[in-house]
């Protein structure tokens, strides 16, 4: 069952205009910046504010479902100050309704687009067809036009560049939450399928997205028990009569009654899904027609199924990296999900696909876990070019009958670059390190930063009094990490939302067995030092 919109991509046809525009919205100031991080509790060692951030709504066009070019929104956060060529970003937001919850309405989720720019990330976040200024109603978790509409967005930042005075590089992060999750997914897929000629996509972070919607999330609408937005399941069949228009003639061929008459109203777009929710019962299939239920259960052709099997989006074979973030304790989108597409994804040997669970948080507190996890990853793989020719010199001085090390770096190419030390001290020059390696940060006179890993060994009787940090290596690690030489008695290790899930005993110990701990990202913590990130692989 293809709609037009599918035979329109498969025949890699474009029906989109190129017009697009930016208007200005907002300009976050790094005092801004850092309270909207104080706000979402994002711990102060994960994410330091670096660049202000401008916000734009673009409008511009994609293709409909019915094969028409549809105005559509969006809005696009920017780093201001720099003029090298930077990575770009697509948030796709979670479930809404009311047409100005959008992010070009700067909703909360824009904000998560203004975290990614602060650190060099250009951020584009579609409001979606039928959301923001984009006229009818939105066709939910329908993929192809959630994808397709993600990608035009891309396209229009692409040509907007030169105006707002930014330059993209070549790299392509895409992170969504929620129906976020379903439509990064979508948008990795086809991205692949249709347009690699067009976008390579360096990592995608789907987030308790409803990937197996046929299947594993369409068990509420035959479960007899209560669920917290029971709103979703007449979203998703109007959604579907909207591209697929077979799956009723009028609503009172699928709804009771008293919700058949109220449903429409309901979405109009101007209604808030919390509003919705409250006005359905809290069991979903009790809304339904005890003969549509059942012509559902017993009929593997029925419309409505059918529907939702052409938006699964689980059995493919992702070629760039996929990060799936989920939590087993989800009470809106099942942990199973995941598993399901993890699985699948095992089985067809995609060649880079890991997933990270958050424990038993529910749908809105495994947010915070998802998203962080998955900016941590896009600001770790984000490439800043920039013109600085770095080289170090190290040199072991003996010192009261044991040794120190001193580190110079040597920049050319650009004047204004500058040196950063792993602890705060800026300047060309370190001395005084104990053996191990040391991270330092070169800033470009455009504001983009590298950063940069110098070794420190050769030394012969270390004196005590010269401990001055903690060193671990490999990083990223998988069953064992060794410590540098040191003389503390306790580390603590973190997860990304700031809980602390381990106190270890380092006294007299040069190897950490991490096997006990799940893959994700950590932070490694002694007094009096700055957090160490350490990554677990497995």
């Amino acid at each position: 069952m293809k709609n037009l919109l599918t035979l329109v991509i498969a025949a890699g046809i474009s029906l989109a205009s190129t017009a697009q525009t930016a208007t200005f919205l907002e300009h976050y100031t790094l005092d801004d910046i850092n309270g909207i991080i104080e706000s979402f509790d994002i711990p102060a060692v994960l994410l330091q504010p670096r660049f202000e951030v401008d916000v734009y709504r673009v409008s511009y066009e994609t293709t409909h479902p019915n094969g028409e070019p549809w105005p559509v929104t969006g809005a696009l956060a920017i780093p201001t100050g720099l003029t090298c060529e930077l990575p770009l970003s697509s948030y796709q937001h979670g479930t809404i309704a009311r047409k100005t919850d959008a992010p070009s309405y700067l909703s909360t989720e824009t904000l998560l687009g203004v975290i990614s720019a602060t650190v060099g990330i250009v951020c584009s976040m579609p409001d979606y067809i039928g959301l923001g200024d984009s006229p009818g109603m939105h066709p939910y978790v329908h993929a192809d036009s959630e994808a397709l509409t993600s990608i035009d967005m891309l396209r229009a930042v692409r040509t907007l560049s030169d105006e707002l005075n930014f330059q993209l590089n070549d790299q392509l992060f895409l992170w969504g939450y929620s129906q976020g999750g379903h439509a990064t997914m979508a948008m990795h897929k086809m991205i692949e399928a249709q347009f690699s000629d067009e976008f390579t996509v360096t990592a995608s972070a789907p987030m308790s997205g409803p990937y197996d919607i046929s299947g594993v999330q369409a068990n509420v609408l035959t479960s007899s028990e209560p669920y917290p937005t029971p709103g979703y399941l007449p979203y998703v069949v109007l959604s579907y009569q909207l591209v697929y228009g077979n799956l009723y003639e009028s609503l009172d061929e699928v709804f009771l009654p008293q919700y058949a008459a109220v449903i429409p109203d309901l979405f109009d777009g101007t209604n808030s899904m919390g509003f919705i929710n409250n006005q359905f019962p809290s069991v979903p299939s009790q809304m339904l027609l005890p003969e549509v239920l059942e012509e559902y259960e017993n009929d593997p052709e029925h419309p409505i199924r059918l529907a939702l099997q052409d938006n699964d989006l689980y059995d493919w074979t992702p070629q760039a990296p996929v990060r799936i973030y989920y939590c087993e304790g989800d009470d809106q989108v099942s942990y199973l999900n995941s598993i399901v597409a993890l699985d699948a994804m095992e089985a067809n040997n995609a060649p880079d696909v890991l997933g990270f669970a958050g424990g038993d948080l529910d749908h809105g507190a495994c947010a915070p876990f998802a998203l962080l996890g998955g900016f941590v990853v896009f600001s770790t793989l984000a490439e800043f070019n920039y013109t600085v020719n770095v080289s170090t010199e190290v040199v072991i001085n003996a010192i009261d009958g044991g040794s120190a090390g001193d580190v110079t770096v040597t920049l050319t190419g650009d004047p204004g670059a500058t040196v950063t030390w792993f602890d705060g001290t800026t300047g060309n020059s370190i001395t005084g390190l104990n053996p191990g390696e040391y991270t330092f940060t070169v800033t470009a006179s455009s504001g983009c930063e590298r950063e940069y890993t110098v070794a420190v060994d050769g030394f012969v009787g270390l004196p005590e009094p010269y401990v001055t940090a903690l060193t671990l290596y490999p990083n990223p690690a998988n069953q064992y990490v060794t410590l540098g030489e040191h003389d503390y008695e306790q580390a603590f290790l973190f997860g990304l939302t700031g809980r602390m899930v381990d106190a270890i005993d380092i006294r007299q110990r040069t190897q950490l067995d991490l096997s006990q701990y799940a893959p994700g990202m950590y932070l490694l913590k002694v007094d009096g030092l700055p957090a160490i990130r350490l990554v677990i692989q497995r």
